[in-house]
């Protein structure tokens, strides 16, 4: 008896044995298994990356020219990431260059545009638990630093203490032509904000809704830039409106309508750290407004992988046009949203030595872009629906340039079949009479517009306030022709005397 209860015992231990090693050779395999998953997901995971990476690897950048040179040295705040080409037909082409990282979009930065003026940290006091009058409070240095913008302001070493003041806040100190506590409104936006307080008053609208300047307040601004019939365009005007925003401008977005590519051209103007989309048509009725911003909407997104905000600013514009830079910088700092605006550009012939006797115009848009969805995506249309101006008879908003071209490319345009718009008279009324270069010449020479009625206004340098965009007088040798009036005898002695 106790024989056989030792043997059951005996057994009874060896199958429980059995089931032990079995479950812990289970065990085992099933953690080799889990182990071998995790590592053939993480092979898996780091080949699609992979894939990705040299799916999407950006072409080589091309060299820059000359002028990449010249601007793509002040631009210091973009960097741009390689050129990103998207899919084209043959009748169209598409050439997109973005920003590397989101936070470097803007050009213009808030700690390069403002400068802190300071109280003397030796009269600092503790701030107080009860209210104090004005001058009270200055006096104690317990004001916050004011902010002041650079290019407004004469004195960048005044502190608070050195500020007069009585029962006032302290504020900078304006240059002449800028205004505002911070001396950020340049005067064609002072003027603007008087007339729109006016306008609301009447309407119950505010063209323009503004905010405190600040650091995280700085919005993008897109350029959208209608060249038209790329052989009738100005190279040297077109290169003076690129650099003349450059500094401001966060995305050019250029479209023109040409039967061959001119993305090379237009990159060596735009520079290597320029963000832009360029967008070829091969006809004017594919180059609507409307269409063109579908379009780089879309590019935006496909290959820079951003979004177009509300609060975004559009400005629209024609190859013709030059926009006061102190005026779009003034929108991207305070705006908090912007009914459309048209601007009131000075109204200049062949160069901006003539003037035409209307002395201005109107032309171009800008707005929040929420507000082109309103208008269809019409940038056309959105400019009829403008209720203010930026700029005035005096203080304009930019200068538009008409003929701006050699004599030898304003004869092509006047005979081309789509140029309807100018009105033209003959030299005479002989059957044979037509219009040549030499013709315009002495158009040019004599201040004669083209329709042989107006009489254009003699400009000067010296004695004009607003002559031309302060770029092309900065770097008047690659302007000439726009500054100077070569075909005229009596400015010809004038140069030859100087040199």
């Amino acid at each position: 008896m106790v024989r056989s209860t030792i043997q059951i015992q005996a057994a009874h231990s060896h199958i429980h044995t059995q089931t032990t090693g079995a479950g812990m050779g289970r065990l085992a395999i099933t953690k080799k298994l889990v182990l071998w998953t995790v590592l053939v997901l993480q092979v898996g995971f780091i080949g699609c990356i992979w894939l990705l990476q040299m799916g999407h690897s950006p072409d080589s950048q091309q060299q820059r020219s000359a002028l990449d040179g010249q601007i793509g040295g002040r631009v210091n705040f973009v960097t741009a990431g390689g050129a990103r080409k998207s899919k084209s037909s043959p009748s169209s082409g598409a050439e997109t260059r973005c920003a590397q990282q989101q936070q470097q979009e803007n050009v213009n930065r808030y700690d390069r545009d403002f400068y802190q003026m300071k109280s003397d940290p030796q009269n600092e006091s503790p701030l107080p638990d009860y209210n104090v009058p004005a001058y009270v409070d200055a006096e104690m240095g317990l004001t916050p630093a004011l902010w002041c913008y650079r290019e407004g302001t004469i004195n960048e070493s005044r502190r608070l203490n050195d500020v007069d003041y009585l029962m006032t806040q302290p504020q900078c100190k304006c240059e002449s032509g800028w205004h505002g506590r911070d001396c950020g409104q340049p005067e064609i936006i002072w003027r603007a904000l008087m007339t729109s307080s006016r306008v609301s008053k009447r309407s119950g609208s505010t063209p323009l809704q503004l905010t405190v300047a600040s650091s995280t307040s700085l919005h993008r601004l897109f350029y959208m830039l209608e060249l038209g019939a790329w052989e009738h365009l100005s190279l040297e005007l077109l290169e003076l409106q690129i650099r003349a925003l450059i500094e401001v401008v966060d995305y050019f977005l250029i479209y023109y309508v040409s039967n061959a590519s001119k993305e090379r051209m237009l990159e060596s103007m735009l520079g290597g750290q320029t963000n832009y989309v360029l967008h070829r048509c091969s006809s004017e009725s594919e180059c609507s407004s409307a269409k063109a911003f579908s379009h780089f909407r879309r590019q935006l997104w496909q290959q820079c992988g951003m979004q177009m905000q509300a609060q975004d600013l559009l400005l629209h514009g024609d190859s013709g046009s030059v926009y006061a830079p102190a005026a779009l910088k003034f929108l991207k700092y305070y705006a908090k949203d912007v009914l459309p605006l048209t601007f009131r550009l000075k109204y200049n012939v062949y160069g901006f030595y003539w003037q035409h006797p209307k002395k201005t115009l109107l032309n171009g848009v800008i707005s929040s872009l929420g507000h082109l969805y309103s208008a269809q995506l019409d940038t056309h249309r959105l400019q009829r629906l403008a209720s203010s101006t930026l700029g005035d008879l005096n203080h304009y908003g930019g200068w538009n340039c008409e003929l701006c071209l050699p004599p030898e490319q304003i004869v092509l345009l006047l005979q081309s079949s789509n140029q309807q718009k100018l009105p033209v008279k003959l030299p005479n009324d002989t059957r044979n009479a037509h219009i040549d270069a030499a013709y315009v010449q002495l158009l040019i020479a004599n201040g004669g517009h083209i329709d042989g009625t107006s009489h254009l206004l003699r400009l000067r340098e010296q004695s004009e306030k607003y002559f031309a965009p302060e770029e092309a007088l900065t770097h008047s040798s690659q302007y000439g022709q726009l500054l100077v009036n070569l075909y005229d005898a009596d400015v010809l002695e004038d140069l030859q005397e100087e040199d």
